[in-house]
């Protein structure tokens, strides 16, 4: 941006029109819907937190169009295509920290309980719900004929729903820290409360009671009653948290710091905090199956680094690649009585396998694209890996060997696989306006339905989630 503001004062001065910063520009034409220090009011939040991997040319697309169907309107006819680049880099700019309390929190709750406690006239542990970027909506979907059931507006939802264990509620976090609870019995929202202005996702409890909330502006941890969704206890103290998990076995939430090198484990019931040392902040993780270890590595590393939990330290630390792995969307299986996990990197065309408990690399697959999701499941052969192009790669689990590839939409990306509960079908998003979901037998890679969707996100099922 820097390179643009000397031709922006030479324009002004020659001609003769004063210059006008772009926070003169958003208070003038923004403020009134998106608040006066960008947290959102009945539009949402213009910080850099909010936008995930949005350019500026979408977003001064976006400030000069305008969103089908929002209120936001189109200001290519009021500013000039300078004054829209200055708002852009305003907006790129951080945010002041804001109080939000838990008055704050409490003045934005809703809970609309339902008394009727009826069965769900389909499969819940093959359910889905569809985040669809382009709208803000999240669809329902029947996983057995794969039959839209019903939709709610949601917002910028970022990560992927929670769902209670008994899999009757799910709960969806959005960038600008709305916490929403869905009973997916009976379609509905019944409850929300915004945790922040901006959110980076959430956990739910073992025994489904409680939830914690890693809100990015302000800084903290949120611990919410998930049946009231009341505010618990806030951990202001602790600074920016990258991300949240839960640890089923051992009842403890697991905090990683965006800015500091070490993890926090939370009680569940009893809130009392630990910190272990990670030896670099664990901005991207994942937890292996026996919950005793977490793999993680930092935003702008390379280095993994396994932490052990129950001894409370760092183990091993591997060099992995050129650019970060992508370890929170790693794909973990078995195979002959051992156990690995296969990770991209972003924006670099590289697959990892690591073998677990050995803490080694044993494969590094070179890919059509730099990816962002492995996915498989226990009864298919491959793992099915996005390439940031048009076509998913399949690597077979035994020989760590590319053996196929499916092309839902030439010309149009293909991101975000998803299995049903048995693995018979693959779901696969086409990330455009114009996009789709197109389904795949997982064995005979022959696409069998397509069902249209504006940018669809992804698509999440409950029970697949550990593989």
């Amino acid at each position: 941006m820097k390179r643009l503001l000397p031709a922006i004062f030479i324009s002004a001065i020659l001609t003769g029109s004063a210059f006008a910063s772009g926070e003169e520009l958003y208070s003038r034409h923004c403020a009134s819907c998106h608040h006066p220090e960008r947290y959102g009011l009945n539009a949402p939040p213009l910080i850099p937190e909010y936008f995930g991997i949005k350019k500026d040319k979408e977003l001064a697309s976006i400030v000069a169009n305008g969103l089908d169907a929002t209120q936001m309107p189109g200001f290519k006819g009021t500013l000039s295509e300078n004054e829209i680049k200055e708002i852009v880099a305003f907006i790129r700019t951080p945010a002041k920290m804001p109080t939000w309390g838990r008055e704050e929190m409490l003045s934005t709750w809703e809970l609309s309980m339902l008394e009727d406690d009826r069965e769900a006239p389909y499969d819940l542990e093959n359910f889905f719900m569809v985040v669809e970027g382009g709208t803000g909506k999240v669809h329902f979907m029947d996983g057995a004929g794969f039959d839209v059931l019903g939709s709610v507006k949601a917002g910028a939802v970022h990560g992927g729903p929670k769902f209670s264990p008994s899999l009757k509620d799910a709960y969806v976090v959005s960038r600008d820290g709305w916490i929403t609870k869905y009973d997916i019995v009976n379609l509905r929202e019944v409850g929300r409360l915004r945790a922040g202005i901006s959110a980076r996702n959430l956990a739910i409890s073992s025994d489904g009671k409680r939830l914690a909330v890693a809100t990015l502006l302000p800084e903290g941890l949120l611990i919410m009653d998930a049946f009231t969704m009341k505010p618990v206890k806030i951990f202001n103290e602790v600074g920016a948290v990258s991300a949240v998990y839960a640890l089923k076995g051992s009842q403890r939430f697991v905090a990683a710091l965006k800015d500091s090198p070490e993890v926090i484990l939370v009680d569940e019931k009893t809130l009392e905090t630990k910190r272990i040392a990670t030896g670099q902040p664990m901005t991207d993780f994942f937890i292996e199956p026996q919950e005793r270890y977490i793999i993680g590595t930092s935003r702008d590393g390379s280095e993994i680094t396994v932490v052990d939990l129950k001894e409370g330290k760092a183990v091993k630390s591997m060099k992995s690649g050129v650019r970060m792995p992508h370890l929170a969307s790693a794909a973990v299986w078995s195979q002959d009585g051992e156990v690995y996990a296969a990770f991209p990197h972003i924006g670099e065309p590289l697959v990892s396998v690591l073998k677990l408990y050995h803490w080694e690399l044993v494969a590094q697959i070179k890919m059509k694209g730099s990816g962002f999701f492995a996915r498989t499941h226990e009864y298919i052969p491959h793992i099915w890996v996005d390439t940031n192009t048009d076509t998913i790669q399949l690597i077979d689990k035994k020989t760590f060997k590319v053996v196929g590839e499916v092309t839902p939409q030439p010309g149009k990306k293909a991101m975000h696989i998803e299995f049903t509960k048995e693995g018979s079908f693959a779901l696969v998003s086409i990330w455009e306006e114009d996009g789709a979901v197109v389904i795949y037998d997982s064995r005979s890679l022959k696409p069998v339905k397509t069902l249209p969707f504006k940018k669809p996100v992804g698509k999440y099922n409950a029970t697949n989630k550990k593989f």
